[in-house]
């Protein structure tokens, strides 16, 4: 089978900037594909000039050569998506009706999976943190064999209703237990108001096997665009505090339905240092002034972990929330590294890590840690049983860097930020081929 698969991972917790990576690999790709989660990943696009967030469609979508395709493992918020390809005709990007594929095999978010969402995060003595979006009560029901696809919007409203009617009775019961009576769905409206749906999205569904199988054939590149990261993954992360689908490689190829003899190469990417939305362990983080919401504390001496997250501009894109922020952690790389078989590693961010020196005086590395009395080169997946977060163990440079925009080499980059990378490669074991410099989806380092 020809190898033509590249998969664009993350390795921490999101947000490390694989849409810099993705696009430049998608330029020369026949097939990009969104595999696993919801509208609660994304990232920002450039076209034009214009910047254009994105949460479904795949940014592949600006290269006009390009067909992209939402794979079987995404879970779908239809009007999110109708605004999406709306926005993306508006601005001028060609032929989205020809290019654009949904996998009829994709879930539906409805809206009770958000009320559910809700609810069941009030129920949590520690909530997750979810984005109340509804991505983990859709994939519960797909779970359940309960869950309504793409292919059911194509069916007509009286069979769309029945299968609705199916599905909401746990979901009405619990409403009305919980007194959330306003809640309560009705099969009747959701089924005239989703076979609506269907019709305006019917030129995009489709069995999108034989458009895998003819690339793989015809040996043409094929890019998938990877959602959220390894220690989100339901399985390999940090349960409870994961997301609901699996972002590792292994999930990330199920999810775009291909098979993984097709695999070429596996880009790991990753901040030169690293933050965190929402809850869960994170060794790394530094002292910051957020409250116990996650809002900022005004009107007080900046913490380290303060002077990270301006400096990085590190607040969510949806949400605006300010993220958790801390030094680069590589014993979770190392682990990243054979849980999705990573083959290179994308930094971004590493003219801000130079700033961030610049500002504190020094750049730390953690390179290992100190747990249960011992030191290990791996992320533990026993903390919870432990209740021991692992203990960093740092290197410590001296100063900071600036990286000039006239600066397209590794061998041009300051010799401390050269020093870093060394750092990262011998204690993750992942030779890193890539350097973001700069927010521009072409500040990009490519090192040969």
């Amino acid at each position: 089978m020809n190898k033509n698969v590249t998969v664009i991972v993350g390795t921490k917790w999101g947000d490390e900037g694989k849409g810099k990576i993705a696009s430049r690999e998608a330029k020369d790709a026949k097939l990009v594909i969104r595999a696993t989660g919801g509208n609660n990943a994304g990232h920002t696009i450039v076209f034009n000039g214009i910047k254009l967030p994105l949460h479904l469609v795949p940014g592949g979508i600006v290269y006009p050569n390009t067909t992209c395709i939402i794979g079987p493992g995404v879970v779908l918020d239809l009007e999110v998506l109708l605004s999406e390809i709306e926005l993306l005709k508006e601005t001028g990007i060609s032929d989205i009706d020809s290019r654009l594929k949904i996998s009829g095999r994709a879930h539906v978010i409805l809206p009770y999976h958000k009320e559910l969402d809700v609810l069941y995060e009030n129920f949590k003595k520690h909530p997750v943190g979810t984005t109340k979006r509804g991505i983990g009560p859709s994939y519960a029901d797909k779970n359940n064999r309960t869950g309504i696809r793409m292919y059911d919007l194509l069916l007509t409203e009286d069979e769309l209703k029945e299968k609705i009617e199916e599905a909401i009775k746990p979901h009405n019961q619990l409403f009305i237990d919980n007194n959330m009576k306003e809640a309560v769905a009705d099969a009747n409206s959701l089924a005239k108001q989703y076979h609506i749906y269907g019709e305006k999205l019917a030129k995009y569904i489709t069995d999108i096997s034989p458009l895998i199988s003819d690339s793989i054939d015809n040996n043409e590149k094929i890019v998938v665009e990877g959602a959220q990261a390894f220690r989100l993954d339901l399985d390999h992360g940090d349960y409870p505090m994961v997301t609901s689908s699996n972002p590792v490689v292994s999930g990330t190829l199920c999810g775009a339905a291909l098979p993984p003899q097709a695999l070429n190469t596996v880009i790991g990417v990753d901040k030169a240092y690293n933050s965190r939305v929402g809850n869960g362990p994170f060794p790394t983080e530094l002292p910051a002034s957020i409250d116990e919401n996650g809002n900022v504390i005004e009107n007080v001496t900046p913490l380290e972990g303060d002077i990270v997250r301006d400096l990085g501009h590190e607040y969510g894109t949806t949400t605006k929330r300010p993220r958790r922020c801390g030094w680069m952690d590589c014993p979770i790389l190392r682990s990243a590294k054979y849980t999705s078989g990573i083959d290179y590693l994308c930094l971004n961010h590493l003219d801000t890590l130079g700033q961030i020196g610049l500002k504190l005086g020094y750049v730390k590395v953690c390179t290992s840690y100190k747990y249960k009395g011992q030191v290990i080169n791996y992320y533990p997946d026993d903390i919870n049983l432990s209740h021991e977060i692992p203990e960093p163990i740092y290197e410590t440079l001296d100063g900071g860097w600036t990286i000039d925009s006239s600066c397209k080499t590794y061998d041009e980059l300051p010799e401390l930020a050269k020093r870093f990378i060394e750092i990262v490669e011998k204690a993750s074991g992942i030779p890193v081929k890539y350097l973001g410099t700069g927010p521009a989806n072409d500040d990009l380092i490519v090192r040969e």
